[in-house]
């Protein structure tokens, strides 16, 4: 099963993972009060269980009144890849520096897990590349693993410590959860250093 955005979102901030500020509905009245709850600018984000939202139009940037009264029922009454929007994310905008990709997924026939990462972001995994990849075993992963990752997709030394945090923070939800698969694409650097999952995926077992 796959989560929707919103809900691997909850479970991020359950586990201490930072998101940005955000609201979800299902229909244009509950979206106008959300709106004015979290502020312009933001965006307006498809909830659907598939990928590629933003080639097809499910992502769109929001500044004012007039652009949310036309993008909100265009993103809501849309299908992506044959899937209707289920709900509508309104999320606060985020500045930040660099994007880049962050996951762990369940290798079954090595019984184990693996983490895979890569300096580029928002794109979808097949497209992603130079990635690193770590096998980790089936628990907790360690300090140094996480050191390692960082350091071979070559971030700066004052990113290394909140990537090291987000990792093994993702990595006792995948284990606690027993997902299958828990993605972060993109994973935001801001000026500082400081790290943002601006996207959030998780698979798990039926």
């Amino acid at each position: 099963m796959r989560l929707l955005e919103y809900q691997a979102k909850e479970l991020f901030k359950e586990y201490g993972i930072i998101v940005p500020t955000s609201i979800v509905s299902k229909d244009v009245e509950s979206g106008r009060k959300n709106a004015e709850k979290i502020g312009y600018p933001f965006v307006i984000k498809a909830q659907v269980p598939v990928g590629g939202r933003g080639k097809a139009g499910g992502i769109q940037k929001c500044h004012n009144e007039d652009e949310f009264e036309l993008k909100y029922p265009q993103v809501l009454n849309m299908a992506i890849k044959g899937e209707k929007t289920r709900a509508i994310l309104l999320e606060k905008m985020t500045e930040y520096e660099k994007e880049i990709y962050l996951s762990i997924f369940l290798n079954r026939s090595k019984r184990r897990y693996t983490v895979i990462s890569s300096a580029e972001g928002g794109v979808e995994i097949e497209s992603v590349k130079n990635q690193v990849i770590q096998e980790v075993g089936l628990g907790d992963v360690s300090k140094k693993n996480a050191e390692k990752v960082a350091k071979d997709i070559g971030l700066d030394e004052k990113s290394i410590p909140y990537f090291v945090d987000v990792l093994q923070r993702l990595s006792k939800l995948t284990v606690e959860k027993e997902a299958e698969l828990v993605e972060i694409n993109p994973l935001v650097i801001l000026k500082d250093g400081f790290m943002i999952a601006l996207d959030g995926k998780m698979m798990t077992d039926d």
